[in-house]
């Protein structure tokens, strides 16, 4: 753990971290999804959609526990514009899905899902390209912040209401490479 918070720039206070879910815990979350999808789509092909940049880590991981399935690969990255305290924002595409989505079997891969705005978005995107199947896969899932409604089709945990860094998701693009998940000890 103390390498990890090393790992932080100095004008961040590793103190302020605590380890939340440790590596073999999210490795077991990650195998448990893994094998559900391998199961789900047997013998069939799938694309896989990698929400940049927090999903990437996930995304290597989980693609290497689908078995006896075609697995494709795209990714696609948000940004909200125009967002402050009291607007969240419009969503735009800043890196588009260059795959051809028609009649396929295709999953969202989210590394978390909060208010559900961005994904939501995504979806009705995708849709547009007429997929034989649309889910969303997330690593973890706050469902009490949502904003929108929606609700991921495969969730490996369920989170408290934490500031989290690591397995991909960051704070200010550090952490991200964290084999553990922690969480901002103060409000932030």
């Amino acid at each position: 753990m103390s390498d990890e918070k090393n790992k932080f720039p100095s004008s961040f206070v590793s103190s302020q971290f605590v380890k939340y879910i440790d590596a073999k815990e999210i490795k077991g979350i990650v195998e448990t999804l893994g094998n559900t999808l391998s199961q789900k789509y047997q013998g069939q092909d799938l694309v896989l959609i990698g929400v940049l940049k927090g999903s990437m880590v996930f995304m290597a991981d989980l693609i290497r526990e689908i078995k006896g399935v075609k697995v494709y690969v795209d990714f696609v990255k948000l940004q909200a514009v125009g967002r402050s305290k009291e607007n969240h924002g419009t969503i735009t595409i800043s890196k588009d899905i260059t795959t051809n989505l028609m009649d396929r079997n295709v999953v969202i891969v989210e590394e978390i899902v909060d208010t559900g705005r961005a994904l939501s978005f995504l979806k009705k995107r995708i849709m547009l390209s007429s997929p034989r199947s649309l889910e969303v896969i997330t690593l973890f899932d706050k469902p009490y912040k949502r904003t929108v409604n929606i609700q991921p089709d495969l969730t490996g945990k369920k989170i408290e209401d934490q500031f989290i860094v690591g397995y991909g998701l960051d704070l200010e693009d550090y952490g991200r490479n964290f084999e553990q998940l922690y969480y901002l000890k103060y409000p932030n």
